[in-house]
């Protein structure tokens, strides 16, 4: 699923829940204000109708391909401001903003179009076009329009609206991290932290 991530470190999470609840709260706050304009305009770019008439829902379809749909698309794209699990490198993210919707996610990093292989290929085949058009695929990703390239990767909404913030939502989050940092270590040296037993 496409995301654009603010890395942090998951200690500082638990050490602000734990010895300064409202450090963490704020910033959580701060970060949320950061992020939310790019999911705004981000959802802003997902256009009203499919840009073809096979992607909508049709009645008795059967097909397991996500169909596009105005509404699932934009509330798909969600900003998650809490601290994820590790991925394979062992980092965490204290943000990110995902496009959790299927259709959504293929409309945002849709770049080249599957091997074709036609309507008569084996129920086993993966990753392949069974269509009866050739060119079906190209002609896809052709009306899908434009991939924007950002600091984060490449795709048509999230990563176009990061494009286009050009470093002021990741600045202004990793501000509210540095604050929230800064201030803990403050208040720490006044009266040192220790949990309760």
């Amino acid at each position: 699923m496409p995301q654009v991530e603010i890395r942090g470190n998951a200690d500082l999470i638990k050490a602000l829940r734990a010895f300064t609840p409202d450090l963490e709260k704020q910033m959580r706050l701060e970060i949320k204000a950061a992020l939310m304009p790019v999911v705004t305009k981000a959802r802003g770019f997902v256009p009203s109708q499919s840009p073809m008439s096979g992607w909508e829902a049709r009645p008795f379809s059967e097909a397991r391909f996500p169909v596009f749909n105005y509404n699932t698309i934009t509330l798909g794209i969600v900003l998650e401001n809490k601290v994820s699990k590790r991925d394979a490198n062992g980092f965490s993210s204290m943000a990110r903003i995902l496009n959790k919707s299927p259709a959504g996610a293929i409309y945002e990093t849709a770049r080249r179009p599957q091997n074709w292989v036609g309507p008569k290929a084996s129920g086993t085949s993966k990753g392949v076009s069974r269509s009866v058009n050739p060119g079906a695929g190209q002609q896809f990703i052709n009306n899908l329009g434009i991939v924007t390239q950002s600091a984060k990767g490449q795709g048509r909404f999230i990563y176009r609206a990061w494009a286009q913030s050009q470093g002021v939502a990741e600045g202004a989050a990793r501000k509210a991290i540095d604050s929230a940092v800064k201030e803990f270590y403050a208040r720490n040296k006044m009266q040192a932290f220790s949990k309760a037993a």
